[in-house]
């Protein structure tokens, strides 16, 4: 990290799609993020997701915003387009 300029694990953030993902993360010591769409958390292709009624939508993502958080996700974002306002909003 000293060779990047990163100051501490507190500047780092660890973005992932698994649950495994938020564990390294939370294993490093680091902020850990999870990201719900396209995630392999939800058990459905991205294809399979589209063709769902909006209220089987909401029920996927907060089956998995619930897996996150369990596994100690800081957040979780609906996408990855939402991380550099997180960044903003959180550094």
């Amino acid at each position: 990290m000293s060779e990047w300029g990163v100051p501490s694990v507190q500047a780092v953030v660890k973005v992932g799609d698994t649950v495994s993902d938020i564990r390294e993360g939370r294993n490093a010591g680091v902020r850990s993020l999870g990201v719900l769409e396209g995630s392999s958390v939800m058990g459905i292709t991205q294809a399979a997701y589209e063709t769902l009624s909006a209220e089987k939508k909401q029920a996927a993502l907060d089956r998995a915003r619930q897996m996150f958080l369990e596994a100690g996700a800081d957040d979780v974002l609906l996408n990855i387009e939402q991380l550099p306002a997180w960044i903003q909003a959180n550094d």
